[in-house]
């Protein structure tokens, strides 16, 4: 539940824009280096941000990498392994 808050959390900053070129909807997660999506709809981009968040997450958790705190709410890295 915890990891679903804090990604939740880090989903509810997303920036979102229409490529001009494509007409595909961009977003990103400021403070997550990498964690950008497209998709023909903001629901499509945001379901795609979601997965690349959760597998960023895991990969900075499994390695030792901090992760940004949001709105007081902590990776909890004993859930995720």
């Amino acid at each position: 539940m915890a990891l679903s808050n804090y990604m939740n959390a880090a989903l509810d900053r997303a920036v979102y824009r229409i490529d001009p070129e494509d007409g595909l909807i961009y977003g990103e997660i400021p403070g997550f280096d990498g964690v950008s999506a497209k998709g023909k709809t903001l629901i499509d981009c945001r379901e795609h941000l979601s997965e690349l968040l959760e597998d960023w997450i895991y990969f900075h958790a499994s390695r030792g990498i901090p992760v940004p705190i949001i709105d007081g709410i902590e990776v909890p890295i004993r859930d995720v392994f």
